[in-house]
């Protein structure tokens, strides 16, 4: 209780003294550094003495956020915390990754054929492979390709090689 009244004793010269000249000369929190305990004597006390002694002296009583410097010790704890979690976050990626690349796979056949349809659908055919078999029509010069059902799904101009030239015998 000796260490309240000390304590105390600062804050009654503060507030009955009339000459704001001789209080700022007297004024423990003009050369504060953050950091820095508000007097010494609260290092040695319990937390709860320490509130009621700044509860006793304070002008007011917030809740708000504030910086507040770490030790060496806490610094400390934050790097490895910090550390442990970097390697945590390493494996979650890398088995993500993992999944990531087998879900790939799996949506790999399901999107070539979505896009085969696609085509199909717009263009009202599809690409296929299999055997064709090209039949000529000397008269209209154009080469036409049937599939293995019988029906023509090409056809094209002849090409030079592929025309063949009759003789005409002329009627004497």
């Amino acid at each position: 209780m000796l260490l309240y009244t000390g304590v105390i004793r600062l804050f009654v010269l503060f507030t009955f003294n009339p000459r704001d000249q001789w209080l700022i000369a007297f004024n423990p929190m003009s050369n504060f550094k953050i950091g820095q305990l508000y007097d010494q004597a609260l290092a040695e006390m319990p937390k709860e003495e320490v509130q009621s002694n700044l509860e006793a002296i304070c002008y007011e009583i917030e809740e708000r956020s504030y910086t507040k410097n770490l030790t060496e010790e806490e610094l400390e704890q934050r790097k490895d915390e910090y550390s442990t979690i970097g390697i945590k976050l390493s494996e979650i990626n890398e088995s993500k990754k993992e999944m990531m690349d087998s879900f790939k796979q799996k949506l790999k056949e399901p999107k070539l054929r979505s896009s085969e349809l696609i085509k199909a659908i717009k263009f009202k055919s599809e690409q296929r492979y299999g055997k064709l078999f090209s039949v000529d029509d000397q008269e209209s010069g154009m080469m036409y390709s049937f599939d293995t059902n019988g029906v023509c799904v090409d056809a094209r101009p002849l090409t030079k090689e592929e025309r063949q030239f009759k003789l005409k015998t002329v009627n004497q």
